[in-house]
């Protein structure tokens, strides 16, 4: 009998990925009162050499991370060297870092800002020495992960800004809206100007999305355009940081 209560209690609290036809798909109860400015939209990272995923000491290691992987700094899960995107609203901004060397290490990271004068107004106002700009492009996507879309953002500073500028120039020869087309945003190998090596993303179209996949694209498209989410502000400033030339 005691053998037969353990493994009710077991069923009882057994959980699972798919959703039991006991729920309601599209209830939302208990998060009636969660809007879009409560949400943050996570960001699609490249491990590099130095990257703290890829080590086991750290809070922050992910179990099988390689270079040249990507991975959700959210939810932790890997991609693997390539993922398709659909590319739905661009803005530009200005990071604030605290030079490695003179102490910002992982916690360099000291602001997004939406002009380059609020950046430097606020290194003003923190007063510390070291601190710096770093042009950020900022690229809200749909990944697709499995079977399953999931809202994202793929920034792109230093040498992976001329990566931003191709897919632009990309986006705009499509004629259409950003969001009509889907890319392969994969890992490259490059060479800086001290001869170390680091990943970089690459893109490439892939064909225009089904209508379904559209219409998601420009519900979340209305949402960022009117400001009404945040980017996720946890910057692996370890793995930046080899990119400098």
């Amino acid at each position: 009998m005691a053998k037969s209560n353990a493994v009710t209690k077991v069923e009882a609290f057994a959980v699972t990925d798919e959703i039991p036809e006991f729920l309601k798909k599209g209830s939302h109860r208990g998060a009636e009162n969660v809007g879009s400015e409560d949400v943050i939209i996570p960001r699609i990272e490249l491990i590099q050499a130095l990257s703290p995923a890829r080590k086991k000491s750290d809070p922050s290691y992910i179990e099988g991370a390689d270079e040249g992987m990507m991975f959700n700094n959210v939810t932790r899960e890997l991609y693997g060297l390539e993922v398709m995107v659909v590319p739905v609203y661009y803005q530009k901004q200005f990071l604030v870092w605290k030079d490695r060397k003179m102490g910002g290490g992982t916690n360099g990271f000291r602001g997004a800002f939406n002009s380059r004068a609020d950046a430097e107004a606020a290194i003003a106002a923190l007063n510390e020495e070291g601190l710096e700009i770093s042009d950020t492009a900022q690229h809200f996507v749909l990944a697709l992960h499995g079977d399953k879309w999931s809202e994202a953002v793929v920034s792109m500073a230093k040498s992976k800004i001329k990566v931003s500028k191709r897919w632009n120039s990309l986006m705009r020869l499509t004629d259409t809206d950003s969001f009509s087309r889907a890319y392969k945003l994969s890992s490259a190998v490059e060479t800086n100007a001290r001869n170390e090596q680091y990943h970089n993303f690459n893109v490439s179209p892939i064909g225009f999305v089904s209508k379904e996949v559209y219409d998601r694209a420009e519900k979340l498209y209305e949402v960022i355009s009117k400001g009404g989410v945040k980017v996720n502000a946890d910057y692996d400033e370890a793995a930046e940081t080899v990119e400098e030339f």
